[in-house]
């Protein structure tokens, strides 16, 4: 009974810790049917625990290797494993060599088969209360409710399921005291979500104990959204039954609000459909399909999660479906509904092969090809650059983003910048009275910075690989950062004005370097059928480019993914239906060569392209296709449903295996290998089957997280790192939405199938650009309305209740944090 009411302490007596219970050493081997070689070593040295999810009676049982003396913990993706308890985990005892361990089967994959071998250090005790720890977490999967709930029979109808004997056994020797449980109970703070069953102490409590029980050290009861007016009214498409859960941000995890209601979607209009959740007794969300629901997923949990916005709060629901059919009745209801929401069509007119890649679209757990086998061995060398990034940091932790103002800036503006002393004999009070000398002249030129600053922000980002040089548009002018080698960046020189080869000054709303960054590509919104072409070593526009008097270019791109370090004079042209090679050289009023365009007869609406290094081209559309040409002048080899918004950009790696999509809410993650085709070709070489489209995988950001992020997301182009020199291949995915600069670990998410498994960091102002420092993924540029700065990779962090937490806007913060300077 001691093991019982350790139990209960250490598995459900924890709120803040999402792991619970440990076996600390141990090895951790793979066994699979198929395999020659039989058992294979995983982890030599690791630890094995239970770990609580976001989702209530949820658990996973993780296997985490341990690090070395002096190593750092890295993006990779074989750090630890994971897998969901449940009684389909056949979780048992077993020996290996006169060691105790446990074996459980991998459900993710047939016939393989997991064990860990704990050390001979860890008693049997210890291992027998884990065992019942696994247990009591399938129990509560299986039966949704709280374990303490129990009674004897259920339990050995659990343990009867045990597939080995030895397990049943010691499942058996545990008898249930209803004694003990209330004790162990009684240490466990209660969910307010779910009144407990009633107490019947078999001996006296003490008042003082149980009034210390009874008061609010239990977790605080999540708010509700006001109840809706009135619930939207139409043709009921589907009605799910379930369970519904609110996250509360205090506590980190989803509450039970009711255990049972039906969430109904109905068609209100024509392509227009409401979600409507309630209970008999009352009402929760009447909301509209839209993109800002943020919508998740999950076959495994049979659940739903989504943002909920009501006057400028945020909230989190979760419907968990009372059985399979009624999540797969659930799925394919909401899936059809957003479809003809961004769409404006049918669902019935999409091809079987394209509702079943929507679907997958919206599934959180699809899987993927492997990742390619080239990056087996990159785990070591990404956590040495990290190592010797971390070396080459600031001497102060807190200001990991180092902020640079340095001449020649532009007149009247201050820079922001000081003389630091670096002596330690300067006092608190020194500093205290030259502030108060200062102030007065701080103001002075805070405005003189307004004035020579205007309304303008900072907008678009180049980074460029010669000479180290990035650069930010700033209303009509362009603002030049120098990298330095630590991975920092600084202010170089700005270009002061920028006119057209008729003096007139515009903001640039395209820009793109070129010709081996001697030159940026320019395009003004008010003239989208010219281009301009500015020499930087003059830093002004010496041509101008009418690329087709009747055919307006929305987008350009280099004509490879690298066409920037070459000295090509062409480039790759967009219009909303059309796909070209502008050559600046043909001169006159019609710079698009003949043989390298297709036109689509249809507006296709294309919004953005990008190129692989052979030259083959993505490009996204406002309905939310992707296109695949394997070379200008042709039809496009593949096509890939839209799943209705539109994309913002689009990114592609050099060899062409992945593309990523940029919509409002989330990145569309495809992997356009071919599957079962001898010569690895990919959907930019020869049309996937129409029964075998890729399965595309969503990355967006936990509808939990965005509550405390307080508003919808709102991504920019995402981008991947670059690797020109072919040694390497792409790692690391770059994005943000708001003041939330966002990284995803390509490796990370195509082995473990999860979308959801980012980094991020969180600004004082707004994101507006950001992109790697160019041919490697240690360092990000981050452009803000006011600032340019520089960010570690490594200094990213996963996304927790505190960096979460929107903190003041720049306007609010302290003064040694507002930014004098115009970049």
């Amino acid at each position: 009974m001691h093991a019982l009411r350790s139990l209960g302490k250490l598995v459900w007596g924890d709120k803040q810790s999402p792991e619970m219970f440990k076996l600390p050493s141990g090895v951790l081997y793979e066994e699979r049917a198929a395999a020659k070689s039989g058992r294979k070593c995983i982890y030599k040295d690791s630890e094995l625990c239970i770990r609580k999810t976001s989702t209530p009676f949820q658990y996973q049982l993780v296997a985490v290797r341990a690090l070395e003396e002096g190593e750092e913990l890295s993006d990779s993706l074989d750090d630890e494993r994971s897998f969901l308890i449940g009684t389909e985990l056949k979780f048992a005892p077993t020996t290996f060599e006169g060691a105790h361990g446990f074996k459980w089967k991998d459900a993710g994959e047939e016939n393989v088969q997991v064990e860990f071998i704990a050390d001979e250090g860890t008693n049997k005790a210890t291992r027998e209360t884990f065992a019942m720890a696994v247990a009591r977490c399938a129990w509560e999967r299986k039966n949704r409710r709280a374990y303490t709930d129990a009674d004897e029979a259920e339990v050995k109808q659990l343990m009867d399921q045990a597939e080995d004997e030895e397990l049943e056994r010691l499942l058996d020797s545990v008898k249930l005291d209803d004694a003990e449980l209330e004790a162990a109970a009684a240490d466990v703070p209660v969910s307010p979500s779910k009144p407990s069953k009633p107490s019947k102490p078999s001996k006296p409590v003490d008042p003082e104990a149980a009034a210390a029980a009874a008061s609010p050290v239990t977790l605080p009861r999540c708010e509700l959204p006001p109840e809706p007016v009135e619930m939207a009214d139409g043709e009921i498409i589907v009605s799910t039954l379930g369970e519904l859960y609110l996250f509360d941000a205090q506590t980190c995890e989803f509450v039970q609000v009711s255990s049972e209601v039906a969430l109904t979607v109905v068609q209100t209009g024509k392509f227009e459909y409401y979600i409507n959740v309630a209970a008999n007794d009352r009402s929760f969300v009447s909301q509209l399909i839209d993109p800002e629901m943020n919508a998740v997923f999950n076959h495994d949990h049979g659940s739903l999660i989504w943002n909920y916005f009501d006057a400028g709060r945020a909230y989190s629901f979760s419907l968990v479906a009372v059985d399979e059919k009624h999540y797969e009745a659930l799925h394919q209801g909401m899936t059809r509904a957003a479809y003809e929401t961004l769409n404006q069509e049918p669902w019935a007119k999409a091809t079987v092969s394209s509702q079943d890649y929507i679907l997958d679209a919206y599934e959180e757990d699809v899987e993927m090809l492997p990742e390619p086998s080239t990056w087996e061995s990159e785990g070591e060398e990404e956590a040495s650059e990290e190592a010797s990034s971390e070396e080459s940091s600031s001497e102060d932790e807190d200001e990991i983003d180092q902020i640079f103002r340095s001449a020649p800036v532009p007149t009247g503006v201050k820079t922001g910048k000081e003389e630091v002393d670096s002596s330690e004999d300067e006092t608190e009070e020194e500093s205290e009275e030259e502030t108060d000398e200062e102030s007065e002249a701080e103001s002075e030129a805070e405005s003189n910075a307004e004035q020579a600053v205007g309304s303008d922000e900072n907008s678009k980002l180049a980074v460029g690989y010669k000479h180290g040089r990035s650069f930010v548009v700033r209303g009509s002018r362009i603002g030049v950062f120098k990298h330095t080698d630590g991975d920092d960046i600084v202010f170089d020189t700005t270009i002061n004005r920028v006119d057209d080869t008729r003096g007139r000054e515009f903001t640039p709303s395209t820009m793109m370097l070129h010709e081996q960054d001697s030159a940026l590509v320019l395009q003004d919104s008010q003239r989208p059928n010219e281009l301009y072409k500015m020499d930087l070593e003059y830093g002004k526009v010496v041509e101008e480019w009418r690329v087709h008097e009747d055919i307006p270019t929305v987008a350009v791109a280099p004509n490879t993914k690298y066409g920037q370090m070459t000295g090509d004079k062409t480039l790759v042209g967009l219009s909303h239906n059309m796909l070209y090679r502008i050559d600046p050289r043909l001169g006159g009023d019609n710079l698009i060569v003949q043989n390298e365009q297709q036109m689509y007869a249809t507006k296709s609406h294309f919004t953005t392209a990008a190129a692989t290094e052979s030259g083959a081209v993505a490009v996204g559309s406002a309905k939310g296709e992707i296109r695949l040409f394997d070379r200008l002048g042709v039809r496009a080899k593949t096509v890939l449903p839209a799943l209705g918004e539109p994309i913002l950009g689009i990114d592609v790696t050099s060899d062409g295996r992945y593309v990523v999509a940029t919509c409002k809410t989330y990145l569309l993650l495809i992997d356009t290998k071919l599957p079962d085709d001898p010569a690895n070709r990919t959907g930019f070489q020869k049309p996937f089957p129409q029964a075998k489209k890729p399965a595309p995988k969503r990355l967006q950001l936990k509808p939990e997280h965005v509550v405390y992020m307080g508003a919808p997301i709102s991504f920019t182009p995402a981008k991947f790192n670059q690797a020109p020199d072919g040694n390497s291949a792409e790692k690391t995915i770059v994005t943000s939405t708001g003041p939330f600069v966002v990284t995803w670990n390509l490796r990370r998410v195509l082995g473990t199938g999860r979308g959801d498994a980012y980094h991020i960091k969180q600004y004082q102002d707004v994101v507006v650009a950001d992109n790697f420092r160019f041919g490697q993924d240690r360092s990000i540029v981050v452009t803000l309305p006011n600032d340019v700065q520089s960010v570690k990779r490594s200094q990213l962090a996963k996304p927790t209740r505190e960096s979460l937490m929107i903190r003041p806007s720049g306007s609010q913060a302290h003064r040694d944090s507002i930014v004098n300077a115009p970049y």
